[in-house]
This record gives structure tokens, C-alpha cells and sequence, in this order.
């Protein structure tokens, strides 16, 4: 019976040093470390050209997104929004889902027109968009859709 016991424990213990890598693996392929970041860029369409900010701040399986820009046609034209949105990882996969998507009063740009050249998450609720954010080296965060690497965008200067 004492044999028993000196084989239970380290057994145990094994059984346990398992389920705690485990856990602590699936833990950190789903964890989302907080983080802020901005990016100006230029989106070059062949009928129109975008200026864009963005200014994306995550906390967990929330975050928020500005998004300020102007048409090159027409510099009269203004986009003002903010999205808010539920966030999911896993790897280096995101999925940012919209939940709110806010036209301020001075964005004079119509959903409709936007279609044509953001993903919809961009502009409606309930929307979905996969993207890779992989961290790198110098404080920022290549953002990639698809296989195409999209921007980079720079830790916020208040962090």
C-alpha cells in the first residue's frame, strides 16, 4: 500500500505540471495584451485616393476604433468615425467584430459610397473582418489582411 502511494504522487504530480501547460498554452494563444496604436496612410483606388488615420486602442476582448480621412477628389468630403468592436485571437489571428459604428456630424460621407472601397466592418455593425497583428520589434504592429501586409501601425505616444 505505501508503494502505492511513493508511485501516486509523482504521477500525480505529472498529471498536474500537464494540465497546468496546457492550460497556460491555450491561455496565451487567446490572450489579447492590451494596446494602442495609430497609423496614417494613403489608400490609392484607381477611380479615388483616401488620406486615413486610424487610431486603434484594445483592452482585452474590447477596443475602439477612430477613424478620420479625407478624398483627394474632393477634400470636402470628411470621414469621422468611431467603431467599437468585440475582438477575438487565436495565434495571430484577430477577429474584430463591430459592434457600434458612429458617423460624427461633420462626416459627410455616405455607408453607401464607403462600400466601395473599406470593408464593412468599417462602416456597419455586426460586421467581421480576420486580421494578423503581429507585434514587432520597435513598438508596433504590422496589421495584414489576407497574405497582403497592410500597414504599420505605431504605438500611441500616451502609452
Amino acid at each position: 500500500m505505501v508503494r502505492y502511494r511513493q508511485m501516486l504522487f509523482p504521477l500525480g504530480l505529472c498529471l498536474l505540471m500537464a494540465v497546468v501547460a496546457a492550460g497556460y498554452y491555450l491561455w496565451h494563444r487567446h490572450y489579447i495584451q492590451p494596446f494602442s496604436c495609430q497609423v496614417n496612410f494613403i489608400q490609392h483606388h484607381p477611380d479615388e485616393t483616401l488620406s486615413l488615420w486610424l487610431n486603434y486602442t484594445v483592452e482585452g476582448s474590447t477596443g475602439i476604433l477612430s477613424m478620420n480621412g479625407r478624398l483627394k477628389s474632393d477634400p470636402e468630403k470628411v470621414l469621422n468615425r468611431k467603431i467599437f468592436f468585440q475582438v477575438e485571437r487565436k495565434d495571430s489571428v484577430y477577429t474584430l467584430t463591430s459592434v457600434r459604428n458612429m458617423a460624427f456630424p461633420d462626416d459627410n460621407i455616405s455607408n453607401s459610397w464607403l462600400e466601395k472601397y473599406e470593408p464593412l466592418f468599417f462602416i456597419y455593425p455586426n460586421k467581421s473582418i480576420y486580421m494578423r497583428i503581429k507585434p514587432q520589434q520597435n513598438d508596433s504592429y504590422l496589421f495584414i489582411l489576407g497574405t497582403l501586409p497592410t500597414y504599420v501601425c505605431h504605438k500611441s505616444k500616451s502609452e
